[in-house]
């Protein structure tokens, strides 16, 4: 027990900053089950599946018998679901706090056997004995089956001591670029091995000292410095230290993205080559803003940073580029996140066009030189298309590679989109350190209000949501109402003939959407449920099932001679004897092995929101039902021109509109060490010139002076849209 409130030195009591608990959620989790393994591996002698995400299983325990005890919390869910849908429905109202935990205790109740009292640990024991005989299984001998595996005592040897500091540095350093002392703590727990016998207690105070060590040794600490004379910890940081300005990354991190930035300083400012084309005669009427981009891509620029918001024609800009760019004779190339945009990329703008992957990889091959589509010649334009998704170790390789083979960079994307999976944060950065060409104005949507709404939705502006509101696009309530909801309204746009993305933001809410569309199907008769089908997975797959493939394989092409792509879009023809499946999709026809099926294939009816960037469709369809943030929110609700609706799952007496007030207020985008070293070390620069490092001090004025103009310039920007009576569409 923790008092929440204590004195401080001064005779005023203060709460306990309790942001760590919130944050630290996962560290918690990832210690309690390190020691719950532990303990339990010293105490019956069990052994354990590999973990996944921190989380593992006892090794060779009866799979139904899983299946049978984890279907509670489910069943507790769907329960309280029907209760309150019944309560609004009776009352009109919702439930008040007290009536909410009334509902949620019988709910809990309800889903138990009927027992004329609370059952007691042994009448429990009985219960759960009788379960596991009615799946067919004696108690006693399925718990002889697991435990006694493991004899003797084991703990943690310097050797392995070392091999837990080099997964979790790994481990933090692909994901993220800074972290914090407690997630070092997580990371360590979660690669404990599964054969340690340590108790609790000296396990839990082993991972914490050697993450102290570590932070020390192994990570560079960019937190604000300690000021003179503050009073201090045991851990020597000051007392008034939040648990979220703690800051530690590796100095590769940092070496990495200095790197970065000292290409694109040394780029941008080489103006002897920094030339703009004359943006007319190519493709459709452009805007201004649009003109002006053409002219950067098809410029000499050596870096060119372009930003394109939601809906405001970027394809449609760079189809015109590559076109300027032809009309020249100047070679082109076009690099995407996945192989699918790539192939989007390529048919719409007219250029050749792969992954960032494929193009890096080639240039890296072991045995030969690149094949002859990725020998691109001195001074191609390569344009990485949704540059925000790129990993920063991708595009310092990119960088290195440009200089190596003399290739001018287009990076084009948008910073308040959803960013890399994994280490990122880079385009953002250089869009923020050197500006860049910006599409402000919206087409995409067929209502005007919209337009200027997506633009402030974009910038996190919560007073925007009441228009949304307003309009019909945002439904609140339980999970199951939503969930029928949702598909209701997917139904619908699909009899009209109209294209849907029904997306949302966690892969769990996706497969459960799957499920729902594909019953929707089987309900209406689109598919038949006496066709063949097979299980693949926790799915089953059936004739005329739509589907999604997961992995680039360019060894499986269709009749086309096109490459299966991951996030292709088939529909099942035929199922196979041999588990094979044939697909039919925009790209043609394909038989999929067995291996290829089991591994990589997908019901193809819902998307999470990441999946679904740089899509355009007529209706877009967002569940939320859990935490997210601006991005989370912002993409997914502006992929449809016609609609974009959100359906929150609520609890107590929240609405639609308080859980997505909320969400676009939160930015949980990876930020560059650079960029939070610079937050919390401001005086950097201060210190660069009292070294004498005058070279590195002007460097970073000169960076410094190019953000302050930039800036002027966008606020110059705002006061004269604001005098012309227009909504600035940036700040």
């Amino acid at each position: 027990m923790i008092a929440n409130r204590v004195p401080a030195p001064d005779g005023r009591w203060l709460a306990l900053d309790a942001r760590t608990i919130k944050l630290d959620q996962r560290t918690l989790s990832s210690l309690y089950h390190a020691n719950l393994r532990s303990e339990l591996t010293l105490r019956l002698g069990v052994c354990w599946q590999t973990p996944e995400h921190g989380l593992a299983e006892i090794a060779d325990f009866n799979g139904d018998v899983l299946a049978e005890f984890s279907q509670r919390t489910n069943d507790v869910q769907r329960r309280l679901d029907e209760k309150l849908g019944r309560f609004r429905t009776d009352l009109q109202r919702d439930p008040t706090d007290k009536e909410r935990w009334k509902l949620e205790r019988e709910a809990v109740v309800d889903s138990r056997p009927s027992k004329p009292h609370s059952p007691t640990s042994g009448e429990l024991r009985q219960e759960w004995r009788g379960r596991v005989r009615g799946l067919g299984h004696d108690p006693e001998r399925l718990v002889e089956s697991v435990v006694g595996r493991q004899r003797g005592l084991e703990g943690i040897e310097v050797g392995q001591a070392e091999l837990l500091v080099e997964r979790a540095l790994g481990s933090l350093g692909e994901r993220q670029s800074t972290w914090r002392p407690a997630e070092m703590v997580r990371e360590l727990a979660a690669a404990v091995p599964t054969t340690v016998t340590v108790d609790a207690e000296q396990l839990t105070g082993f991972l914490q000292e050697l993450a102290d060590h570590t932070a020390a040794s192994r990570c560079v600490d960019i937190s604000r410095p300690v000021p003179t004379g503050a009073p201090l910890r045991c851990d020597g940081r000051p007392i008034s230290e939040a648990a979220v300005d703690r800051v530690l990354t590796a100095q590769a991190i940092l070496d990495e993205e200095a790197q970065l930035v000292a290409w694109a300083e040394s780029r941008q400012a080489d103006e002897s080559v920094h030339t703009r084309a004359q943006a007319t005669g190519y493709g459709e009427e452009l805007t201004p803003a649009q003109a002006d981009t053409v002219a950067a891509v098809a410029g000499n620029g050596a870096l060119e940073l372009i930003v394109g918001p939601a809906g405001t024609g970027k394809t449609t800009t760079l189809a015109s580029a590559a076109a300027h760019l032809r009309a020249q004779g100047r070679p082109a190339f076009g690099v995407a996140p996945t192989a699918a945009a790539a192939e989007v990329l390529a048919t719409e703008t007219g250029m050749v066009a792969d992954t960032l992957d494929k193009l890096l990889i080639e240039h890296h091959h072991p045995a030969r030189p690149p094949a002859t589509a990725y020998d691109l010649p001195a001074g191609t334009t390569v344009i990485v298309d949704e540059a925000g998704t790129a990993a920063t170790p991708k595009l310092a390789e990119l960088a290195r590679l440009a200089d190596r083979q003399g290739w001018r960079v287009v990076l084009v994307g948008d910073p308040r989109q959803f960013s890399a999976v994994g280490r990122g944060g880079m385009f953002a950065h250089l869009v923020d350190s050197y500006g860049a060409v910006e599409l402000e104005q919206v087409h995409r949507f067929r209502h005007h209000w919209e337009r200027q709404a997506s633009l402030r939705l974009r910038t996190g502006d919560p007073d925007v949501l009441t228009e949304y509101e307003a309009r019909g696009r945002l439904h609140g309530g339980t999970l199951e109402e939503m969930e029928t909801d949702v598909i209701s309204a997917w139904e619908r746009a699909r009899r009209g003939g109209e294209s849907v993305a029904l997306m949302a933001n966690g892969t769990d809410t996706v497969a459960r959407l799957n499920r729902l569309a594909q019953h929707s199907r089987l309900r209406m008769g689109e598919l038949d449920a006496a066709a063949p089908s097979m299980r693949v997975g926790d799915e089953w797959m059936l004739v005329a099932d739509e589907v999604v493939t997961r992995r680039n394989d360019r060894t499986l092409n269709t009749d086309r001679g096109l490459m299966v792509k991951n996030r292709d879009h088939w529909s099942i023809t035929t199922i196979h004897p041999d588990r094979s499946l044939t697909l039919t999709g925009r790209t043609g026809t394909v038989r999929l092995p067995a291996e290829y099926v089991v591994e990589h294939l997908e019901l193809g009816y819902a998307q999470t929101s990441y999946a679904t960037q740089g899509r355009t469709v007529d209706t877009a369809l967002l569940l939320i039902d859990s935490r997210t943030d601006s991005r989370g929110v912002y993409t997914p609700m502006t992929r449809g021109r016609d609609s974009n609706h959100a359906y929150v799952v609520v609890e107590d007496n929240q609405t639609a509109l308080d859980v997505l007030s909320q969400a676009i207020t939160r930015d949980w985008i990876d930020q560059p060490a650079v960029a939070r070293q610079a937050e919390l070390r401001p005086n950097h620069f201060q210190q660069l010139s009292d070294r004498g490092d005058e070279g590195e001090f002007d460097k970073l004025v000169r960076h410094a002076r190019r953000i302050i103009e930039q800036r002027q310039a966008r606020t110059r920007e705002v006061e004269r849209t604001s005098s012309r009576g227009l909504e600035p569409t940036f700040i």
